[in-house]
């Protein structure tokens, strides 16, 4: 091959759009880097579905530490969070839709960068799997404090 036709310049031209967006939406094709860079931080458009089960779980376990806690509070308990008990004492939607901000955002992150080594050694779905583990042990601490209300 002829230099003079090499076009390749070592400098990434791809550029990102909304449509870049949603084709990744319809017809998602990436679950692994191709070039150097992409293996090293890999923004994915298709994704492993043990990763989107971890996001799923988790936040199905934040609508249910959402549950429970107004559940605890309706029986004389309270907010640990002194931010979130402020947003509670605003609204109850206030409260639930900030909750679910704050477990969502990081979820659709963490699924998105499943590969990409965070803190220096863990991967991404390490850290989603983490949080769900947390969030397994928060239940059974709302089921304790529940039962000490009950008795």
């Amino acid at each position: 091959m002829d230099t003079q036709a090499e076009r390749r310049s070592g400098i990434n031209r791809r550029t990102y759009t909304f449509s870049t967006l949603k084709n990744c939406a319809i017809a998602p094709r990436r679950m692994h880097g191709r070039r150097t860079q992409d293996r090293r931080y890999p923004v994915l458009d298709h994704f492993d579905s043990g990763v989107v089960t971890l996001a799923v779980a988790l936040m199905i376990l934040s609508v249910l530490d959402c549950i429970f806690t107004l559940a605890i509070i309706s029986r004389g308990g309270s907010e640990a969070n002194p931010f979130m008990d402020m947003l509670l004492q605003q609204s109850i939607w206030l409260f639930a839709g900030f909750k679910m901000l704050l477990t969502g955002l990081p979820a659709i992150a963490l699924v998105a960068t499943g590969n990409i080594l965070l803190f220096g050694r863990y991967r991404a779905r390490s850290i989603l799997a983490a949080l769900v583990g947390v969030y397994i042990a928060l239940m059974f601490y709302h089921f304790y404090l529940l039962w000490l209300s009950s008795l």
